[in-house]
């Protein structure tokens, strides 16, 4: 059974050559960076990358270049797919092979990803159904609204339900059209929260906090074993796992779950401990520690946040979170999990951030960082790290 609406061929695909020699470099200085055995930035973790010219096709350049197709077509014809994912790859190799030039590794990390199918491809299991959008990526309408509705639902099959096998499909797409040559990442599944409200609607589910806990926490556990589950079967199909319980390629990290949740902004700190920080818990526990990240302003959670057990790091916006607070949360404790370094002059007058380099001399010593830099070329690239390695 297919379950594209539309398949396109495209003869042609050039499979590139991983450098494994510098992934294994990657993986033993981002190792190092987790384990908070580099405080002080003595071997530090770079990553650089430059800009290129947008092609015709290239869409969404706001997600750091993940997209290199309109994302309906993406979802749609998995070759478009490959063949998009793997410009992205043949750019990260570029990224590392420049760590020649600078004098030292880099962290730049090629890999393939299914964030262009949202963070909701487990919700559907349950019932709620993906709306495709032309250049966004897709939307949940959620399966049901009231806490009869959520007491009802049950476990499903997660190789049969929804469009879990359309996602298994396409990793076996993956494998094949790569002969099993790249490092796949698992399909975004954010956290139990971001699952849970793509399965009942948003508000409701907000409001059963105080009408109907028990049914919330009914759905958080049925959501929390699948995620855990599911996360298991995409890694027995994968012909080459990237080793990493992340979503994305940035950042690779050797344990824990990357656990995005926007949801959070919506309740106290107090509600966040009692409905959140159970089930992050086990996702924690299942996969060896938690990293967490929201869109926007969370810091007034951070201090609930690193009670999660195996606590390991925060992806937290500096043009949004108190950096003060940054530090109170992580200090000796974990991983700030933002590439910083090089913030451009314009961009510190248009969005009032302080600037990277004041940033690094607050936490450096004390909390994780991984270091970037962005040039308008390859050139501008590789003398913006050897600069910024110069200063360190």
């Amino acid at each position: 059974m297919r379950y594209y609406d539309a398949m396109i061929v495209h003869p042609h695909r050039e499979v590139p050559k991983i450098p494994w020699e510098l992934v294994d470099e990657c993986k033993r200085k981002m190792r190092k960076v987790w384990d908070l055995q580099d405080l002080n930035l003595h071997d530090p973790a770079l990553a650089i990358d430059w800009a290129r010219p947008a092609g015709p096709t290239q869409s969404r350049a706001s997600m750091g270049g993940l997209y290199k197709a309109p994302i309906a077509q993406m979802i749609r014809d998995p070759e478009v797919d490959v063949c998009a994912q793997l410009q992205s790859v043949r750019e990260e190799i570029e990224h590392l092979e420049a760590g020649a030039e600078i004098g030292l590794g880099l962290v730049n990390f090629p890999s393939m990803h299914m964030i262009h199918f949202g963070t909701g491809p487990l919700a559907t299991a349950f019932g709620s159904r993906m709306v495709v959008r032309e250049d966004e990526q897709p939307f949940f309408e959620p399966a049901v609204h009231s806490p009869a509705e959520v007491l009802g639902l049950r476990k499903p099959n997660l190789r049969r339900d929804g469009i879990c096998p359309l996602i298994l499909e396409r990793t076996d797409y993956y494998n094949e059209a790569t002969a099993g040559q790249v490092p796949l990442e698992v399909c975004d599944t954010a956290g139990p929260w971001s699952v849970a409200t793509q399965i009942w609607h948003y508000e409701d589910m907000l409001q059963a906090i105080v009408t109907a806990p028990e049914g919330v926490h009914y759905l958080l556990d049925l959501v929390t074993d699948c995620m855990i589950e599911w996360t298991d079967i995409q890694i027995s199909r994968m012909a080459r796992w990237c080793t990493s319980y992340a979503t994305l390629p940035w950042p690779w990290h050797p344990r824990g779950f990357y656990m995005g949740d926007d949801t959070m902004v919506a309740v106290s700190p107090k509600t966040w401990e009692a409905f959140f920080l159970p089930y992050n818990n086990r996702i924690s526990r299942a996969f060896g520690g938690a990293i967490y990240h929201c869109c926007m302003r969370y810091d007034f959670q951070f201090p609930s946040l690193i009670k999660t057990e195996g606590f390991m790091g925060l992806d937290a916006s500096p043009s949004y979170n108190d950096i003060a607070k940054v530090e109170a949360a992580l200090s000796k404790r974990g991983v700030w999990a933002r590439r910083i370094g090089d913030l451009p002059t314009d961009e510190i007058a248009k969005t009032g951030r302080r600037d990277d380099r004041e940033i690094i001399r607050q936490l450096r010593g004390k909390v994780g960082l991984i270091l970037g830099v962005h040039g308008e070329s390859r050139q501008d690239a590789i003398g913006r790290a050897k600069r910024l390695l110069d200063w360190l």
